[in-house]
């Protein structure tokens, strides 16, 4: 998955100042990216937007890959 993708991904998913919107925003992964995302995952399925769930889901496993890190320099426009 491309960082461009991830962005395009959580577009609509963004919290606040939270996890998902340092992702977002900025790169940043933190410990509580993955758990956030899961939990954001979950609502969705619930809510029967499985496609979105299945999208965060692959969101989920680059953040798994990638690991923590702080904000990326040129996050914005990283392809």
């Amino acid at each position: 998955m491309k960082d461009a993708q991830v962005r395009q991904i959580l577009r609509h998913h963004r919290d606040g100042d939270g996890p998902i919107h340092k992702l977002f925003r900025t790169g940043e992964i933190t410990e509580h990216t993955a758990p956030t995302l899961r939990d954001r995952m979950i609502h969705l399925t619930l809510d029967a937007r499985d496609t979105e769930a299945d999208l965060i889901e692959d969101v989920i496993g680059y953040v798994v890959q990638v690991g923590a890190r702080p904000p990326v320099t040129g996050w914005r426009t990283r392809r």
